[in-house]
């Protein structure tokens, strides 16, 4: 996994968090929409990500962009522990 995969995967799951916080919001996200996040100040991440979400583009799917302008200084998560797996 390259940088911006890895970056793509935080953003993606912080974006659902906010969506699941913010249910007005993910109202007006088309179904089957391509969601092209650009990141305030991350610009050689965002070309990377819009050059390769439109090259994935299925015909005639609706593209929405998403601008972060602000994330928060902190994590979310209050509490957490840990399991062991087989």
């Amino acid at each position: 996994m390259n940088k911006f995969t890895e970056f793509l995967a935080m953003v993606s799951t912080e974006f659902h968090r906010y969506l699941m916080e913010n249910e007005e919001f993910a109202d007006k996200i088309p179904r089957n929409a391509l969601v092209i996040f650009q990141i305030e100040g991350e610009e050689e991440f965002n070309n990377w990500h819009k050059k390769t979400s439109l090259k994935n583009r299925e015909p005639e799917q609706p593209v929405i962009y998403i601008y972060v302008k602000k994330w928060r200084s902190h994590s979310s998560i209050e509490e957490i522990s840990l399991a062991g797996a087989a």
